[in-house]
């Protein structure tokens, strides 16, 4: 084989660069600030303890920050948890919680006294790597803007999961309507989660990077191996197993539904691929040490409360399906604030057909092996949700919410979007219209969530239609930014979004993806 010259080589290489910076600043960059813009929209809009146990993430974080990572574990929120050490300026009671016709004006401001007091948190045995990384800005500065600027940490860090799932799903794969499956993957609670300070938000987003970067790896054999994709598996698998007492058993569902059945071919090029062994040895180093933590420091550990006397395993399990999993598939898009702010059903129903526009297709045209992996991601979360809650049910009652199960649920939306590419042969201007469509369903409910939970925040709403308003600029609380500028901030980021949508299905990204799998395959 003839050797092209040096500098025809270097030139090759140099357009394989441009190429594929191009596409990653069309396809990450893009997605990056719109996801980010719509969890600053959450994270401005929000008061103090805005989203569930808020407060005890809030101590936690502060504590880790001066340097109390593993404080010994005590019965310090309800018989678990443990103290910190932080200022008392940004430690408040809530006083609206649970009433959603109350809005957040009786609540005390953070901010004044900086005098350090011991505090008890439910959050205070879990792994402080999330708490490290957004604890910073609360500890320099223990008040609104200390908070603020936390809650924008955390928007970013998920942020930036959530563009590395869309690059991958985008630049890695020849089929446009993956693209669909992040908008639907990314509900509400997720960007109210991550515009707040709740590891439940990053874990979500490591679930959505994880499997984004799976699909293209086990599931095209057109597609090489990409050691960006080995470090992304490393990375989002590594966050996932780490910041919540789950993660291991989500990151082990997610990959042995995706290797089983596995195609052998690939498991032998994955093999010989040294990359790949490197993310496999992160995965379980990172696993055993996530379990590690959750099993020296207790922190799976539960409140136990009264509840009725005679709850056996079998009515329990009755129980679960009969009336909690309704209420699952409700929180899985979205109850914001403290499970205590439901919008009109319409606005469920309207994501819950975005959902089905990407899963009937890809069970009717994918194979038994699709079908298989697309209902065991929703299965298995809700199988073994079901199954703790009812063995715990005497204890600790009925505990679980829908959240807990979207870092594997969002597999769904993922892998539909991909096996409808792959399989039902829809021409590139319909994958297009699909997309587009997704897009105008999904991103207008994203605004509708945000603002209807400003309007709960601020004015209250009731069960009355004459007494909720509809205005979300109007109320007796506003955030300290403005309701105006969290609004404006959440429009400019479905606007992007919506803008990446149109984009990455048009016929320059599709030209230049082209052109980067060409250039990879050549090299």
């Amino acid at each position: 084989m003839t050797t092209p010259p040096a500098s025809a080589a270097s030139r090759s290489g140099d357009g394989s660069d441009r190429s594929g910076r191009l596409l990653f600043r069309r396809t990450w960059w893009t997605a990056f600030i719109g996801f980010f813009l719509v969890c600053a929209g959450w994270a401005l809009a929000a008061p103090y303890d805005a989203s569930p146990d808020e407060r005890e993430h809030i101590v936690r974080a502060v504590g880790v920050a001066r340097g109390e990572f593993a404080p010994k574990p005590e019965a310090a929120g309800g018989g678990t948890g443990a103290f910190q050490h932080v200022p008392a300026s940004i430690v408040r009671d809530n006083c609206w919680w649970f009433d959603p016709t109350k809005s957040a004006a009786c609540a005390k401001e953070p901010g004044g006294d900086q005098q350090i007091e011991r505090v008890g948190t439910r959050a205070g045995r879990y792994n402080p790597l999330y708490y490290a990384l957004v604890g910073w800005p609360m500890a320099l500065w223990p008040n609104w803007l200390g908070l603020t600027l936390a809650r924008l940490v955390s928007a970013a860090l998920v942020s930036a999961l959530l563009a590395s799932a869309a690059h991958a799903l985008v630049a890695w794969t020849r089929h446009r309507v993956a693209a669909a499956g992040v908008l639907v993957a990314v509900t509400p609670i997720t960007a109210h989660l991550a515009g707040s300070i709740n590891p439940n938000g990053i874990e979500i987003a490591a679930g959505v990077a994880l499997i984004a970067a799976l699909i293209p790896t086990m599931l095209d054999p057109e597609q090489p191996l990409r050691r960006a994709a080995m470090v992304q598996i490393g990375i989002a698998g590594a966050v996932l197993m780490t910041v919540r007492s789950l993660g291991p058993l989500w990151a082990a569902v997610i990959v042995g539904i995706m290797l089983i059945p596995a195609k052998r071919e690939r498991l032998k090029q994955l093999l010989r691929f040294r990359p790949a062994w490197w993310a496999a040895g992160t995965l379980f180093l990172t696993g055993a040490a996530g379990a590690l933590w959750t099993v020296v420091m207790k922190a799976s550990e539960m409140m136990p409360v009264q509840v009725p006397p005679g709850i056996t395993v079998p009515k329990a399990i009755r129980y679960e399906v009969i009336v909690r999993w309704p209420e699952y598939f409700t929180e899985l898009v979205g109850v914001p604030s403290w499970l205590d702010t439901r919008l009109p059903g319409t606005a469920y129903y309207l994501w819950f057909l975005a959902i089905g526009c990407l899963v009937l297709p890809a069970v009717a045209f994918g194979t038994w092996s699709d079908r298989w992996r697309v209902f065991a991601f929703f299965l298995a979360p809700f199988g073994a949700i079901t199954l703790s809650d009812a063995m715990e049910a005497h204890k600790v009652g009925f505990a679980a919410q829908g959240r807990y199960m979207l870092p594997v649920v969002v597999g769904v939306p993922l892998l539909a979007a991909f096996v409808i590419g792959q399989r039902g042969g829809l021409s590139p201007a319909r994958s297009a219209s699909l997309v587009r469509t997704v897009a105008l369903v999904v991103l207008p409910l994203q605004l509708a969530f945000l603002a209807y939970t400003m309007i709960r925040w601020q004015a209250g709403v009731g069960n009355s239609v004459d007494y909720t308003p509809l205005n979300p600029l109007s109320g007796t609380w506003h955030p300290p930014t403005g309701s105006a500028t969290a609004l404006l901030t959440g429009v400019a980021g479905c606007l992007v979004l919506g803008y990446w949508a149109w984009t990455s299905t048009g016929r320059r990204a599709e030209a230049a993806r082209e052109q980067r799998l060409a250039e990879i395959s050549a090299s």
